[in-house]
């Protein structure tokens, strides 16, 4: 049985201003450029790097917006307007998302999808290309809530805040030349990072605001575990657990963990609202040197020891930045649930 890699969120947090693989694949440029500091080969690829996010500042929530420098390189601050009578793939509040918009974005994440090996004329691609749709213009949707939640509670951004986070693309790029090639391969413009930016920091500025005031301490365990596949394995090492065997020298022996086997099945601390329910659940009833009995969970079957417990412990970095996507969710969530949306489009 592969390693079940605990701890981990219960569900994952996705659908967040564009950190979705399809989505980010997109806007690759943010990602290759920065990572590969001016790599001209990994730049002319067009291979996405999956898990890299770039890094904003987030403007104050009060400042000043000043006017963009006369050598700007984003049209408008990044902003997309939609005219009077230009076609619309979806209202949002009654601010319209041109379809324009919409199509080009959802035709370069089709690019994406191709050159990450998709065959677009397969029943599988065709299939992935009608999510890939729905995913643009989902997404669109978002941005176009945050920033108006944003603009109410006096988040700001600059155009000279996305200006100089342009610049520093084109600089990690390690020159103009190059940055300017790999949006010609990826039929990208200057003005479409600048729009990806402004939906990052708005994104980011109010991720912020979201969870400023979320815990960092937290109650958690310390839990080791033995995994089991089938109930019969399960139940004959519960029996041998009551007759006085040591639990990590039989995690060691049967555990089907493969990732926490070799240490006693030794899983380390975790809060709640982390693991499975039933999971969870039983770990927190028990006190330190406790022994569950056979819980069972969509990963199998386990048996679970407490080593530990602490009432405020200091979460990790992963799982504060877990909390902090948890809570940006939620609020996305009642916004979209609170909005009034129309598209206008058959994803």
């Amino acid at each position: 049985m592969p390693p079940l890699c605990y701890p981990r969120p219960r569900e994952p947090h996705m659908h967040l201003f564009r950190f979705i693989p399809t989505i980010c694949a997109v806007f690759v440029v943010l990602l290759v450029l920065t990572a590969c500091g001016g790599d001209e080969s990994a730049a002319s690829s067009g291979a996405p790097v999956s898990g890299v996010v770039p890094t904003v500042n987030v403007p104050s929530a009060n400042r000043t917006v000043p006017p963009a420098a006369p050598n700007s390189l984003c049209e408008n601050g990044g902003a997309v307007t939609a005219v009077e009578g230009e076609p619309l793939a979806a209202r949002v509040n009654g601010q319209g998302i041109p379809l324009a918009q919409y199509e080009r974005q959802a035709q370069q994440s089709e690019i994406a999808l191709v050159q990450q090996g998709v065959d677009p004329a397969s029943a599988e691609g065709k299939e992935a290309l009608k999510g890939l749709r729905a995913q643009v213009l989902a997404q669109l949707i978002d941005d176009a809530l945050v920033e108006q939640e944003s603009q109410k509670q006096n988040i700001n951004v600059s155009p000279n805040d996305i200006n100089d986070r342009v610049q520093q693309v084109i600089n990690d790029a390690g020159s103009r030349e190059k940055f300017d090639q790999y949006l010609k391969n990826n039929q990208l413009t200057v003005q479409d990072l600048c729009q990806q930016i402004r939906a990052n920091l708005f994104g980011e500025a109010m991720m912020a605001r979201v969870s400023q005031n979320l815990p960092t301490r937290v109650e958690q365990v310390h839990v080791a575990h033995i995994l089991f596949a089938k109930k019969e394995d399960a139940d004959a090492a519960a029996l041998q657990l009551n007759n006085g065997a040591d639990f990590a020298t039989l995690a060691k022996q049967v555990s089907q963990d493969e990732a926490t086997r070799d240490n006693g099945g030794d899983i380390g601390w975790f809060p709640r609202d982390v693991m499975p329910p039933e999971f969870e659940n039983a770990a927190f009833a028990l006190q330190p040197g406790q022994v569950s009995g056979v819980v069972s969970t969509q990963l199998g079957l386990h048996i679970i020891k407490v080593l530990e417990r602490d009432p405020q412990r200091a979460l990790s970095p992963e799982l504060i930045q877990n909390q902090r996507l948890a809570a940006f969710t939620a609020w996305l969530e009642g916004l979209r649930a609170k909005a009034q949306i129309e598209k206008l489009v058959q994803e």
